[in-house]
């Protein structure tokens, strides 16, 4: 078990890590802290490290639900039949690690793509790199 593991809850290591995505996408709006397309192809990586990741995560939800219900732990709120409710949220997590096996798909395609991008090298004296105004 990691350190953070040893001091955190489940739901304040979930909330964190939302917070971070919350966080990345206020420090890379609009290019932002990104400096080189190193950047962008790192925070790709890290993500599709994240993404690998959720489909077990989803199934560990769904089964610790499942169990629940076994146990006779849960009941409906409104005094409905609490397994179609669980078979809902089960079938939604399942769909969600689907989801994200394509999303973690995908990002390594984005990973493996802009392994080929390098910076360009400065042509006759222009500057180049400035957001829609290299000079010309």
């Amino acid at each position: 078990m990691t350190e953070l593991a040893s001091t955190m809850t489940p739901c304040e290591i979930a909330s964190q890590a939302a917070r971070a995505i919350t966080v990345l996408n206020e420090l890379t709006h609009g290019g932002g802290e990104l400096t080189t397309a190193d950047d962008v192809r790192a925070i790709v990586g890290s993500l599709e490290l994240i993404g690998l990741s959720l489909p077990q995560l989803c199934e560990q939800l769904a089964r610790f639900l499942v169990i629940q219900q076994e146990d006779g732990q849960l009941e409906h709120e409104q005094g409905l039949e609490v397994g179609d409710t669980v078979t809902e949220v089960i079938e939604a997590l399942a769909a969600a690690g689907q989801a994200a096996d394509m999303m973690t798909a995908a990002l390594a395609e984005t990973r493996a793509a802009s392994a080929q991008l390098t910076p360009a090298r400065a042509r006759g004296g222009g500057e180049l790199g400035k957001r829609g105004s290299d000079a010309r």
